[in-house]
């Protein structure tokens, strides 16, 4: 199939690209062959027939009449009144000055040249133009002035030829706007499925791997091959992510059961009646701390990917703020206390919160927390109400860290330098818990290093979420 898209140009962006061009080069040219002819006025002359001779005669001796009867009356009009009868159309050329007299509307005047140019006959002609036939010229004289005068049936003009005429700038703009048509249809074309395309592209950035292509995906050239590779890509990441998600979670909660028995076994071991040597009882302590701390990284990753994975972790409730902080601010101040820090804490202010209470205090806390340990005498914490959403500030006063460590310290098993262990910088899950709890409420959160030195982490949170 894609060899014969490749061999077939039309299904092409080049060869589309070149149709389109072709296609507005040939309708231009129509276009302009046809304004052409409506526009260029050809003309012929031919010798007048004994009738016609006879006609012209019998109407310049009615203007002459009409001209002693009347002989303040305008030419223009006193032509119009003789050519009623039959509905002639009649035009006067001044001998001396080559002026024209028209007795009909101007708009349907002819060409004047082949006009000119049987003034100096001395016999009358047929002449026939795109605006109509006539007959003449008749030497005439009115008000002692000499006249060459014409007689005919002018077509009532054609709609380009009296835009041409009356108002030339709405013609050239009508053919700009019906080019400019095309080739903004054209570029649309082009433009619509890229930009969908990048705008898609940008959601998968940010970590949304549902977008899917659809106008993009079903064009024929090499933009749709581009959009199904996307969505093929994009199904095929979620699918990669989706099992990896699963295989942690299913592996942790797999772990939980022989930890279970180890955890018991060790219980076991240590009530025995018998006293144990004292190398075999610290043993049994180290391999209890070893077991309380893979518990605990077990059930961190668990909530992690219970969060990744938009698992509801428990009922959003509408709470106090106040009520909900009051307990962890508490905790975290004991805490300070017993690490020889100070936490300074502001106040809380008088609102009603839509949030699941447990994980926005579990978020909170694990940062105040991290600014405990790592601060080097005080962290102080600030909780702002900016009307639409609120806001918590977490500021100490410690080393800070490295600029390019401020977006991948939120990341899973991310780990800040490689002094800190596990006795003193955790596994790397605790911020990305954090990370995953807010952007459960919608909100996000952002690290900044101090200008006065040490750390400054933001939780912001939509108030406005029911």
């Amino acid at each position: 199939m894609r060899i014969f898209r490749k061999l077939n140009p039309i299904n092409s962006l080049f060869g589309k690209t070149f149709l389109w061009f072709w296609l507005a080069a040939i309708l231009l040219g129509v276009v302009g062959a046809w304004l052409a002819k409506q526009t260029h006025s050809d003309y012929s002359i031919k010798p007048l027939n004994d009738n016609n001779i006879n006609r012209i005669e019998k109407l310049a001796s009615r203007i002459e009449l009409n001209a002693e009867r009347f002989p303040d009356a305008e030419l223009n009009r006193l032509l119009g009144r003789a050519g009623q009868r039959n509905k002639d159309a009649l035009l006067l050329v001044e001998q001396q000055s080559k002026r024209f007299i028209y007795g009909f509307p101007r708009e349907m005047m002819p060409l004047e040249e082949p006009f000119l140019e049987l003034m100096n006959e001395s016999q009358p002609f047929m002449i026939r133009t795109t605006s109509g036939n006539f007959f003449g010229p008749f030497e005439i004289t009115l008000n002692e002035q000499n006249y060459f005068l014409f007689a005919g049936k002018p077509r009532p003009p054609n709609l380009v030829r009296q835009l041409i005429r009356t108002n030339p700038v709405a013609l050239a703009v009508s053919v700009l706007l019906v080019s400019g048509s095309l080739c903004a249809l054209f570029v649309w074309s082009l433009l619509s499925p890229i930009r969908q395309l990048q705008k898609s592209a940008r959601k998968v950035a940010s970590g949304d791997l549902t977008q899917h292509l659809g106008f993009a995906s079903k064009r024929g050239d090499e933009i749709g091959e581009l959009g199904r590779d996307f969505n093929s890509m994009t199904q095929r990441l979620s699918d990669l992510i989706g099992g990896q998600k699963r295989l942690v979670a299913d592996i942790s909660h797999e772990l939980r059961s022989p930890l279970a028995r180890l955890q018991l076994a060790i219980g076991i071991a240590q009530n025995q009646k018998e006293q144990l040597p004292d190398a075999i009882e610290k043993q049994l302590l180290r391999i209890e701390k070893e077991a309380q701390q893979i518990d605990s990284m077990i059930g961190q990753v668990l909530r992690l990917s219970r969060l990744e994975a938009d698992v509801a972790v428990e009922d959003r409730q509408l709470v106090s703020l106040k009520n909900c902080f009051t307990e962890l601010f508490n905790d975290a101040a004991f805490e300070a206390q017993n690490s020889g820090k100070e936490l300074i804490l502001g106040d809380i202010p008088e609102l009603t919160l839509y949030c699941y209470p447990n994980l926005l205090k579990s978020a909170v806390g694990n940062v105040i927390s991290n600014g405990i340990k790592y601060c080097s005498t005080k962290v102080e914490v600030s909780i702002s109400n900016l009307t639409t959403r609120l806001q918590v500030t977490v500021k100490d006063d410690g080393q800070g860290v490295p600029n390019s460590d401020l977006e991948d310290m939120f990341k899973p098993f991310y780990r800040l330098s490689a002094s800190r262990n596990r006795d003193t910088g955790g596994i790397g899950l605790g911020l990305a818990i954090v990370k995953q709890a807010v952007k459960v409420h919608g909100g996000e959160v952002t690290a900044v290093n101090s200008e006065d030195g040490g750390l400054t982490v933001n939780i912001t949170i939509p108030i406005n979420q029911y």
